[in-house]
């Protein structure tokens, strides 16, 4: 009997996750736009959130996590997550998987707006790596397509069947399926300043939009408040578990900046952090953080410390990182149900990529890597009670802008995004950003206009979704005394 199709673009923990759930009973084929092994999850330092110590409950978390999300939260499907996530968990060690253990217990480490520690960590500051190797690895009935870059989601009588890719050489290949998973990542690559993958260009949020899929809450973006910084560049991500460890933010003279500033002080939720560490390197007061209360600082990190060497950031002797905020993280996106199904039948969303509700406003620090983790499980389980006829193939070219298009340089594109659409933001340079983004085109024959193009449609989709909401929340500030 032939089996049922799955299409996932993005290699990812959660397109990882959901192949993982679904490759001994359907034909999975991974779509990739670079390599396999880079995607923002193997980036990722901090570690999964779960409540699976005996002080901690799912309740406690449930908290936690709507506080972060200044109560913009869906409840339901905050719920799933907190009360899915210690047994997704479970699962995942049962199956071989490792996490740092201390006295031979579960080493679980403190980060920002959690009230307790709940932060699951794997190679000290590598967890994403690791668990993306170990998902991976056991992913040995797939067919995994990469550089293919994704360019449009086929539609037949208003179903998802497929999608158009690109190669190096800007070919065409085309993959049809039953089922079509984006699990794509965010939009990190719109922003000159990012801790994001290099491909992580909002290309998912762009196809979904083409494909009249309903995206929601796109104005809320976070910034990570700790990049390392050096030269007018940015390097690489900061973890926030180093503030979870003892690191303090100080300006140059060592004056601590956040003690003032919020009840959790260097812990707060990273929007405020953020914001407040925009402002000071705005007043022209460079930052860093302290390291001098962390343990072991390169044990425990050691990631970051071969980062530190490479950059020749002379820390040992200093004790201080000089840091800078950059765009991290994208709570909204694809609008889904709990199963990560769209308003587009037989299309999916799982991951960064998707707006499942359980984010609200503001990420609250590594409850990330647990939603790839658990809606990677729910996507699976749905697909596993549908049974779909197989499509039929239609001849169906992909739509191709025929005329040159006009289309800025990515890097003026970046930068035009990063002074309207920031930490914050200026409702009539808003409008001006949009008036700008109207004087160029779409095209998707190469990569590299596909790619532009889909920056283009993503920021659009922000600035619009940034004009509507006229009030500060989260992570999206309205700077004040600026009226619409």
């Amino acid at each position: 009997m032939t089996k049922e199709r799955v299409i996932i673009i993005g290699s990812g923990i959660a397109g990882c996750t959901a192949a993982l759930r679904l490759m001994q009973d359907y034909d999975v084929t991974i779509i990739t736009k670079s390599h396999k092994e880079e995607s923002n999850s193997m980036l990722a330092q901090g570690g999964v959130a779960a409540a699976i110590s005996k002080s901690d409950t799912p309740k406690k978390h449930f908290s936690d996590t709507f506080q972060a999300g200044c109560f913009h939260n869906k409840v339901r499907a905050v719920n799933q997550l907190v009360t899915c996530g210690p047994i997704v968990i479970q699962k995942l060690i049962n199956e071989g998987m490792t996490f740092d253990e201390k006295d031979g217990e579960l080493s679980l480490g403190l980060e920002g707006a959690h009230q307790l520690p709940r932060i699951l960590h794997s190679g000290g500051d590598q967890t994403g790596k690791f668990l993306t190797t170990f998902l991976q690895e056991k992913l040995t009935k797939v067919n995994w397509q990469e550089q293919k870059m994704a360019i449009e989601i086929i539609k037949h009588d208003g179903r998802a069947i497929g999608v158009h890719c690109l190669d190096k050489e800007n070919e065409l290949h085309t993959y049809y399926g039953e089922h079509i998973i984006l699990a794509s990542g965010g939009l990190g690559q719109l922003f000159p300043v990012t801790t994001n993958a290099a491909t992580i260009s909002g290309d998912g949020l762009a196809l979904a939009y083409r494909a009249d899929a309903t995206l929601s809450d796109m104005e809320f973006i976070q910034f990570h408040p700790t990049l390392l910084f050096l030269n007018g560049r940015c390097h690489g991500l900061i973890s926030e578990a180093v503030r979870g460890e003892g690191a303090t933010l100080i300006r140059a003279d060592g004056s601590a900046i956040m003690e003032t500033v919020h009840p959790l002080a260097d812990l707060a939720p990273r929007d405020v952090v953020a914001a407040t560490l925009f402002e000071e390197i705005e007043r022209g007061n460079p930052v860093f953080l302290d390291i001098t209360k962390v343990a072991h600082f390169e044990k425990r990190f050691p990631a970051i410390t071969a980062s530190l060497d490479e950059h020749q950031v002379p820390f040992r002797e200093t004790k201080r990182i000089p840091v800078h905020p950059g765009a991290h993280f994208l709570m909204g996106g694809v609008r889904t149900d709990l199963n990560g199904k769209t308003n587009i039948p037989h299309l999916y969303a799982i991951g960064e990529v998707a707006n499942t509700g359980v984010h609200g406003a503001n990420r609250l620090a590594s409850n990330s890597l647990l939603e790839t983790l658990v809606f990677g499980e729910k996507v699976a389980e749905y697909i596993h009670t549908q049974k779909t006829n197989r499509i039929i193939a239609p001849e169906n070219p992909p739509t191709y802008q025929t005329t040159m298009p006009h289309l800025p340089e990515k890097h003026i594109l970046q930068e035009k995004i990063w002074e309207t659409l920031g930490i914050t933001r200026k409702p009539e340079k808003i409008t001006e950003f949009l008036h700008w983004l109207e004087t160029f085109d779409y095209a998707n024959h190469t990569r590299e206009t596909a790619e532009t193009s889909h920056m283009i449609i993503t920021s659009k989709l922000i600035a619009e979704s940034a004009l509507k909401r006229t009030e500060s929340l989260g992570a999206h500030r309205i700077l004040k005394g600026v009226t619409k």
